[in-house]
């Protein structure tokens, strides 16, 4: 899997519009991957990312290599990072904790009218997320959920924007099925894929009490 590291140059106009618009923004990004005779190329190649509370880092995560120098000259303030991380089931083995970050769309759909339902209080939010740990291989520690601004988006097409509520959680997991738990990095986890939301970002800890 390969990981991107892209600093945006928020003094350009563009990257100003394409931060407003998240289709526009999930256009770009895919910009940076090769054309391909395939009518899902962001599933096919699990291509995931997320902008970070600063507003300018975006995080991009795919299984194929990016090729960063198609973005518009002047778009990123510095050349974007890639790094290389290992995804092997021996890797993210059972029992093994994380910190890890979660940009997601906690939400489900109603059984009577078919239609997504936001969760918006804290406690059912947070129930949300264990939930998508027993499902993917993981079991929630210590978790908070951080308001994260709405994502907006215009796509021709859509008789509306695109609006989709977003928590940025944060904590730490321990891995319960390895298998599972690499599929759900790999993958990503909840709605709103598309758009900015389920990477499922991790980082060592040093030290956890059992």
């Amino acid at each position: 899997m390969y990981l991107s590291r892209l600093i945006l140059n928020e003094r350009q106009l563009l990257v100003q519009r394409e931060l407003s618009n998240a289709h526009a923004l999930h256009q770009r990004i895919m910009h940076g991957f090769p054309d391909q005779p395939t009518k899902t190329p962001r599933s096919d190649w699990h291509i995931l990312y997320r902008q970070e509370p600063d507003g300018c880092t975006i995080l991009v995560q795919s299984v194929i290599q990016p090729d960063w120098s198609r973005l518009p000259q002047g778009y990123v303030q510095r050349d974007p990072e890639v790094k290389i991380f290992d995804l092997r089931p021996e890797v993210l083995s059972k029992g093994r904790c994380f910190q890890f970050r979660l940009r997601a769309n906690p939400s489900k759909r109603d059984k009577k009218t078919r239609k997504i339902v936001g969760f918006f209080r804290s406690e059912d939010q947070l129930e949300w997320l264990r939930r998508q740990g027993c499902q993917h291989g993981f079991e929630v520690l210590a978790a908070e959920g951080i308001p994260s601004p709405q994502i907006f988006g215009i796509k021709k097409g859509l008789s509306g924007p695109v609006r989709i509520h977003t928590v940025l959680f944060q904590g730490i997991l321990r891995v319960t099925d390895s298998e599972a738990f690499v599929k759900a990095v790999q993958q990503g986890i909840g709605r709103g894929r598309s758009y900015g939301c389920g990477l499922l970002s991790l980082s060592k800890i040093s030290y956890f009490p059992r």
